[in-house]
């Protein structure tokens, strides 16, 4: 800890700051799911929480994802460009090498 203009400054290892949790404010109705789940599965709140964040972070990404495929196969220039750089890996696939 040192001090800076009269404040107290606390300095955190890497580790520490990795591993630093904050406080987040919730409807009740979610922390009595929240509840519920972590005495069903046995996990903490905290644990529980990472993984519907992880969830969700992985839901979004796909969905980017689908959107930009269907957008690409509305030009036919581009989804063609696709088409072929597909054909090139299946192709890949029984070149004979081992991978």
């Amino acid at each position: 800890m040192w001090q800076s203009h009269g404040v107290f400054v606390m300095s955190r290892s890497l580790k520490e700051r990795k591993n630093a949790q904050a406080n987040v404010r919730i409807d009740m109705a979610d922390k009595q799911v929240l509840d519920r789940l972590a005495a069903e599965t046995g996990e903490s709140h905290p644990k529980l929480l990472h993984k519907a964040v992880e969830q969700l972070k992985r839901k979004i990404f796909f969905e980017k994802m689908n959107r930009a495929y269907r957008e690409m196969q509305t030009n036919p220039e581009l989804w063609a460009t696709e088409q072929a750089e597909r054909n090139l890996f299946d192709n890949a696939v029984s070149d004979g090498l081992q991978s």
